[in-house]
């Protein structure tokens, strides 16, 4: 089945390089009360990828709609119909009653009382056969409404960027809690939390020890949808933290000039929040990039105890 579709002003291009570009997207985005898509994956690459969004409807998050996304190929200002899939909604586990949950470093749980209308994410597994220039169109709908639909165009690539799942992880030798006089310095989290600063990443390999390593700036997210990935990631400590090492990075060591920490370079990482999950012999099993939830993450952390 092939069907065409006309690019028009609507489209949006998907900025690839990092996270405050799509910031800045979403600002750009607003469009009066038309359906806009908040991209929180900026790394599509030639075969399977995990794309994860929110919806913006009126200036508010649309959440748990029935969404699918259609693929097309691009031929000057046409497109042929290439895949359609369904984009299920997975509602964050950090969240309770329009409220976020913030899990301290002491296990206590301390709810937020400013509301938010961040409630979850949408997450499409999208195939791309070859790089370059693709449009992509979300169709969504709440009820018996009748369907809104978003258009833009995304950059894919030969190869990613980031290090690829089922590649060695970089042997990092990441700051820790005893390299500092205050653990400030390598966590902007409020408060910041030793047990994600113990142990390095190269040491954790020697090991022999699974990873959960997580990049993110709590103090300087700026995306409306980059997420409390660091909660995400705490609620799975009490279950795993015996057997899984867990560990942030943050990104910048200075937030104003952008000076990244050596690590960062390594990892080659322009963007933010990304989460890598390590098995015990230093492969890469699965990345994240952007919000993701308690549920999609403890799957995979399950695969890699499994099969040791």
């Amino acid at each position: 089945m092939q069907q065409a579709l006309t690019l028009g002003l609507a489209i949006f291009t998907l900025l690839v390089a990092a996270v405050p570009q799509v910031s800045a997207a979403e600002s750009a985005l607003q469009d009066g009360g038309a359906l806009q898509a908040l991209i929180t994956t900026s790394e599509l690459v030639v075969g399977q990828n995990r794309f994860a969004f929110g919806l913006l409807k009126n200036s508010l998050l649309l959440n748990a709609a029935t969404v699918v996304v259609r693929v097309y190929v691009l031929q000057g200002s046409q497109g042929q119909l290439y895949a359609e899939t369904s984009a299920p909604y997975h509602k964050l586990e950090v969240m309770e009653q329009g409220h976020h949950v913030h899990v301290h470093p002491d296990g206590t749980r301390h709810v937020h009382h400013g509301k938010t209308d961040l409630q979850g994410i949408y997450v499409a597994q999208l195939t791309f056969p070859h790089p370059g220039t693709w449009g992509l169109e979300v169709l969504a709908r709440q009820g018996q409404e009748t369907a809104e639909v978003s258009r833009f165009t995304v950059q894919v690539l030969d190869a990613p960027l980031t290090p690829a799942p089922g590649t060695s992880a970089p042997r990092s030798h990441n700051l820790i809690a005893s390299d500092v006089t205050d653990l400030r310095q390598i966590d902007t989290s409020e408060p910041p939390d030793p047990r994600l600063h113990q142990v390095r990443i190269a040491d954790a390999i020697a090991q022999g020890k699974p990873q959960v390593i997580v990049f993110a700036t709590p103090r300087f997210c700026t995306s409306r949808v980059c997420g409390p990935v660091l909660d995400v990631v705490r609620m799975l400590l009490p279950r795993y933290g015996d057997r899984v090492v867990f560990t942030h990075q943050e990104l910048w060591q200075d937030a104003n000039t952008r000076q990244p920490f050596p690590i960062v370079t390594e990892w080659n990482l322009y963007s933010e929040p990304w989460i890598f999950v390590v098995d015990g012999k230093g492969i890469i099993r699965a990345k994240f990039e952007g919000l993701v939830t308690v549920g999609e993450l403890e799957d995979v952390l399950r695969q890699v105890l499994e099969q040791g």
